[in-house]
């Protein structure tokens, strides 16, 4: 069977071709290095990644957190749901924990408030913003009077309450953890859902948690991560990098997992439709089809993956995790893609109806820099921009050269003056 079918992906070929047709012969010329370069990108993603030592610190601070909050609001029906890399087996070390405070019984309390009333729906967005915040108030007020959760703050940088789109509490514990608390009443907890997606990529194939790693290091040294001043966030690029390995190489590295387990009750295939329950430890609910297995190595698929996006046409396509493939925008009946057909980049959330991809405002200059970073891996390009060596002064890119360059187009500039700081989701903030 053919392996993207088997997979329920839909190959974007022509990206691959073109890649094929202009480095095969600098990949067979340099084929050790690319090697090196791969396995200094595993011993990156290996050294500097989160110790079991520290996720169990951060578990252990989340049922301290429950118990406490309990204590203190017996009748609250709530979950302590920690989120984002984290969980994800994409953090690295001394990394923020993202945790929701998860209480649909609010909404319940807001809907009763609008029984028998005349309420639009910014008036019960305002309520809804009052009852997340009134909590994250009272859970303030818990961390401060609670004896065995409050020794473990560090009081000299406080609770800071945080009145952003998403409305957090961020404190720092004595041992370094630095936290955000956010509340979500909706039944649908986006960012837990994300998480375990993202989580079973992870573990489907071992050069996914490596090249996350290494696009974003990348991504943050030449400011192409760097959502508030026109740039991906963090969650976004995640999600570049999973549509890359399921339509831009081949054969594919990851499948369509939404699809394949969709009658499963695995995993959610929308905010309306999803498990009452995930198990972050639980296997598949059964094997990955067999296909021809994709052998390259992570040197090879991160200069894939710059090629992909340095050409792709966001303003025709758009990327589609949970279909498996690349969607022309206009052709779009989804209302949320219209509404932002303004957006530079859209990316179809997996599950809800927002895009990670809004953040950004200046991809041309995005792409410039993937081009630049690309010109290394390229003795041609090399030869041409300096008549005066020779082709064997030419270096061949180590790591260190790729995560702390400084791209020749200095920083990310906004090319457009769009409407509103944009303050990504708190599902998106921390892949």
């Amino acid at each position: 069977m053919d392996p993207f079918e088997a997979y329920l992906t839909t190959p974007n070929e022509d990206p691959f071709f073109a890649f094929n047709k202009k480095y095969a012969a600098i990949l067979n010329e340099f084929q050790d290095q690319f090697d090196i370069l791969s396995c200094d990108m595993v011993d990156f993603f290996e050294n500097s990644k989160q110790k079991e030592e520290e996720f169990v610190r951060k578990m252990n601070l989340c049922k301290t957190l429950k118990k406490a909050i309990s204590k203190h609001n017996p009748d609250w029906l709530f979950n302590i749901v920690p989120t984002g890399s984290s969980v994800t087996g994409l953090a690295t070390a001394n990394s923020d924990l993202d945790v929701a405070i998860h209480i649909p019984q609010a909404a319940l309390i807001v809907e009763q408030r609008c029984k028998g009333k005349k309420i639009d729906a910014e008036e019960k967005k305002i309520m809804w913003r009052e009852m997340q915040l009134n909590i994250l108030q009272i859970v303030r007020l818990v961390l401060v009077n609670n004896e065995e959760i409050s020794q473990m703050i560090d009081w000299e940088e406080g609770v800071n309450l945080v009145q952003a789109q998403i409305q957090i509490l961020k404190l720092k514990t004595v041992d370094g953890i630095e936290f955000d608390i956010s509340v979500v009443m909706d039944c649908f907890l986006s960012s837990m859902h994300n998480s375990f997606l993202i989580k079973h990529m992870v573990l489907i194939d071992h050069r996914f948690g490596p090249l996350c790693a290494v696009v974003k290091e990348w991504a943050a040294s030449t400011k192409v991560k760097n959502p508030k001043d026109g740039g991906f966030n963090s969650y976004a690029l995640v999600l570049l990098v999973i549509h890359f390995l399921q339509c831009g190489t081949f054969p594919p590295v990851l499948p369509n997992l939404q699809f394949l387990y969709r009658d499963k009750n695995f995993i959610a295939m929308s905010e309306k439709d999803f498990p009452a329950r995930l198990d972050f430890g639980a296997a598949l609910p059964f094997p990955l089809p067999k296909i021809q297995k994709n052998e390259a190595p992570i040197a090879r698929l991160f200069l894939e993956f710059l090629n992909y996006y340095s050409e792709f046409n966001f303003d025709k396509f758009y990327i589609s995790i949970k279909h498996g493939k690349t969607k022309i925008r206009e052709r779009s009946a989804s209302e949320t893609v219209q509404n932002e057909n303004r957006k530079q980049v859209y990316i179809e959330d997996p599950f809800d109806s927002h895009n990670p991809g809004r953040t950004v405002r200046s991809l041309k200059n995005i792409q410039k820099i993937m081009r630049e970073t690309m010109d290394k891996f390229d003795p041609v390009k090399f030869e041409k921009e300096n008549p005066n060596k020779e082709k064997s002064d030419y270096q061949f890119p180590t790591l260190n050269s790729i995560l702390k360059m400084e791209a020749l187009s200095a920083t990310v500039t906004v090319e457009t003056e769009e409407e509103e700081n944009v303050v990504p989701r708190t599902s998106a903030s921390s892949a």
